[in-house]
């Protein structure tokens, strides 16, 4: 016989309406017993978030969610040798400006291979200690938490990285065709 058991999910506080808080707060209410693993798969099977802005969840990872995208053309972000569209580079730089973030241009890839010899580039914010949203065409990666002690376990070190609420409305800008 098999298990049949299911795990309930806590219900998401209807102060969350937001999805980056929506996950922060389902995070905090199941505490930090789950795996990043294990929280993923009860979020995805169990939870019902919210979408915002065309960004859905994807996985839950090291202090980072991965949220889905809308569908790109990568003409749109790559008009020419693989590196970021002006337009996007602009925006990009707009929404650096306006979350006083660092704003980079990395490559994909950290090694050149045969079959890709230029890279395409993505898009990084950082503040002074880490990067804080990873902007790419087929995904879109944030920091949640922040390790506020690393003399001691991650763990026991997490603090929540205040976001605004308006944060993925203006990230959807560089979304749009």
């Amino acid at each position: 016989m098999h298990n049949t058991a299911t795990l309930n999910p806590p219900p998401i506080p209807a102060t969350a309406v937001h999805l980056l808080d929506a996950i922060k707060a389902f995070k905090s209410s199941v505490g930090d017993d789950l795996n990043d693993d294990e929280l993923t798969r009860l979020l995805l099977r169990t939870a019902v978030l919210p979408t915002e802005a065309g960004f859905a969840f994807v996985s839950y990872c090291e202090r980072n969610v991965t949220l889905s995208v809308p569908k790109q053309d990568l003409a749109d972000w790559y008009p020419e040798k693989d590196w970021i569209a002006p337009a996007k580079e602009k925006t990009a730089q707009a929404i650096a400006k306006k979350y006083e973030l660092t704003l980079c241009k990395p490559p994909d890839a950290q090694y050149v291979c045969l079959d890709c010899p230029n890279p395409h580039h993505h898009l990084e914010f950082s503040n002074k200690h880490e990067t804080i949203i990873l902007v790419h065409p087929r995904y879109l990666k944030v920091r949640l938490f922040l390790i506020t002690d690393t003399t001691r376990s991650a763990r026991a070190a997490l603090r929540s990285l205040p976001l605004c609420p308006n944060l993925l409305c203006d990230l959807s800008a560089l979304y749009q065709a």
